[in-house]
């Protein structure tokens, strides 16, 4: 869930992308995921440049 919304801000806007902490709060209340806000945060940390060298953006 967390690198498909990671792909969909690779094209929206800078002020338009999600932080760490809505990606959390979507986490929870859309789908009742059992994670906390540091968990998220390293995730997103290790999975983003991944996702921006695969997509040839970085």
């Amino acid at each position: 869930m967390i690198d498909e919304i990671l792909r969909a801000d690779l094209d929206a806007p800078r002020k338009q992308r999600h932080t760490v902490t809505r990606i959390f709060h979507r986490l929870v209340e859309k789908h009742g995921a059992d994670v906390s806000h540091g968990m998220v945060r390293y995730y997103v940390a290790a999975r983003k440049p991944e996702i921006l060298v695969d997509s040839g953006k970085a």
